[in-house]
């Protein structure tokens, strides 16, 4: 008897957590709020005036492809607003590039720039206080994409509640006084902008630009702020804010501050060629048509399929008629994909591939999905390159961590048009999370970057080969051939191997 009772208790209270996991916040004081016009005496918008004068409906761009550089465009925009700031990412660390860059954003604040940071809630969990004591300022308000409603039962909700949390936010934008933005692959942390010399890096792409798509990022934004599945942090986390805590953090942020002026890091953004080019008035922008594309966020509720990126992207690549460069971290093409590229391969298009090869991939669940693809789409012509891992930075065995990984997101078509962005060539990007990017139509800038790849890519990457029915890698630069997955130890294979016997490619 003492043991039913004591079993009906257990049942009680688990059927107490997993209905607290999904509960819906009761009452949500959320106000629909929208894009800002430029103040008239907006630095940023004085600047770009004139260049979009002489470019009417047309976007200009720089690329943002040093790690440095990336780092110095966003404090650059930041320091320039007057109006407003919109800042949109799947990953926010609390760590030296997060940190340096929240400063600055509490500095407009200051200033009477509104700011509006929405987060995608997967890597939130340690933030909410901190997230908390930034919405308390009245010029910056804090809203989580798609959040858990148990604050303290993450884990949990995420098992009982799994169809709704395994769909993410995996947009990247930050627009300024909706005069620039920056779109691609880039998060927030250390490791996206050539911070970490002991950690893992992430070769990583960006556009900054100005002009006709400026705007449609914006309306991006302002469709997730105001979308059902965005919450304000204050709906959502128990943390109460009061004044000792914002004198301490006012306080706190002042050393560090400090500290951070000396920093190794603070140093080497010096060095940063962007940052004399703005310091010299010398910026080179590129300038075409454009078109702003994503995920409507109602992705996240799997509704108005007939919306999603993957059309816009599809009508993209079918554009090609000679040559498709793509460069995906985490490829997993799959059975449909691997025939229409195979197919396109075989009508004459010149189809290349670059992706992380095992030792070089940070999760090995998507290389295990992806090995198995390499001999059909080998046979058909195509080619594949293999991102090496430092030679400096072994990987791990089990954690897949490589510690030097790529993480571009870029699509080139016939040197003539290029997409920068979030989407990954794989099942998770095209059907599970929302994601965006941006078309750029210029001959001259998409040519240029395909030929900065290409001239890297002996020194960078392995070259994939069929000999007698098997793989093997080319390593040109070292005039080998490898017989096995470079650079990776046996538990690496291992694992790689052994995931791939599971049936979990839709999730990849």
């Amino acid at each position: 008897m003492a043991r039913d009772k004591r079993y009906l208790t257990l049942v009680s209270v688990l059927f107490f957590l997993l209905s607290a996991c999904s509960s819906v916040p009761e009452s949500v004081d959320k106000k629909a709020s929208y894009r800002l016009i430029p103040a008239d005496d907006s630095p940023l918008a004085t600047y770009v005036a004139p260049l979009i004068e002489k470019h009417p409906q047309q976007t200009g761009v720089i690329p943002l492809i040093n790690g440095l550089d990336a780092y110095v465009a966003r404090l650059a925009l930041i320091e320039s607003a007057n109006t407003s700031i919109d800042l949109q990412y799947y990953i926010y660390r609390n760590d030296d590039t997060g940190r340096l860059l929240i400063w600055h954003i509490i500095d407009a604040a200051k200033r009477g720039v509104r700011v509006r940071i929405l987060l995608d809630d997967l890597t939130t969990k340690a933030l909410d206080k901190g997230l908390m004591m930034l919405a308390s300022h009245p010029n910056i308000d804090v809203r989580l994409f798609n959040p858990s409603y148990s604050r303290t039962l993450r884990g949990l909700e995420f098992i009982t509640g799994f169809s709704r949390m395994n769909r993410r936010m995996h947009n990247k934008s930050l627009t300024v006084d909706n005069s620039a933005s920056i779109v691609g692959g880039r998060n927030i942390g250390n490791e996206y902008f050539s911070n970490n010399i002991d950690d893992v890096n992430f070769g990583d792409f960006d556009l900054m630009f100005i002009g006709d798509s400026v705007d449609d990022v914006s309306i991006q934004f302002d469709r997730y702020w105001n979308a059902d599945v965005s919450l304000p942090i204050e709906a959502l986390s128990t943390h109460v804010i009061v004044a000792e805590d914002i004198s301490q953090a006012t306080e706190s942020i002042g050393f560090e501050r400090e500290a951070s002026e000396s920093s190794q890091y603070v140093g080497r953004l010096q060095s940063s060629l962007l940052l004399k080019q703005i310091q010299d008035n010398g910026l080179v922008w590129y300038w075409g048509e454009a078109e702003v594309v994503y995920d409507p966020p109602e992705k996240a509720q799997r509704k108005s399929a007939d919306s999603w990126l993957l059309s816009d992207l599809s009508r993209f690549l079918s554009a090609a008629t000679r040559e498709v460069l793509i460069v995906s971290p985490y490829f997993v093409p799959t059975k449909e994909g691997t025939n229409i590229l195979v197919a396109a391969a075989k009508s004459g298009l010149d189809i290349k591939i670059i992706t992380n090869s095992l030792a070089a991939t940070d999760v090995l669940a998507v290389h295990a999905g992806y090995q198995g693809y390499r001999l059909p789409l080998l046979e058909a012509g195509i080619k594949i390159y293999e991102v090496k891992a430092s030679p400096l930075k072994k990987p791990s065995s089990w954690s897949g961590s490589s510690r030097s990984s790529l993480h571009a997101k870029t699509f080139i078509l016939d040197r003539e048009s290029i997409f920068v962005g979030s989407f990954n060539f794989d099942p998770r990007s095209a059907m599970i999370n929302t994601e965006m990017g941006i078309m750029f139509h210029n001959a001259i800038f998409a040519d240029a970057i395909v030929t900065g790849i290409e001239n890297g890519l002996s020194e960078a990457a392995y070259t994939l080969a069929v000999e007698e029915g098997e793989l093997v890698w080319l390593d040109e630069a070292e005039g080998l051939t490898v017989y096995a997955e470079p650079g990776s130890g046996f538990w690496r294979k291992f694992m790689a191997n052994f995931l791939a016997l599971f049936p979990f490619e839709s999730q990849l």
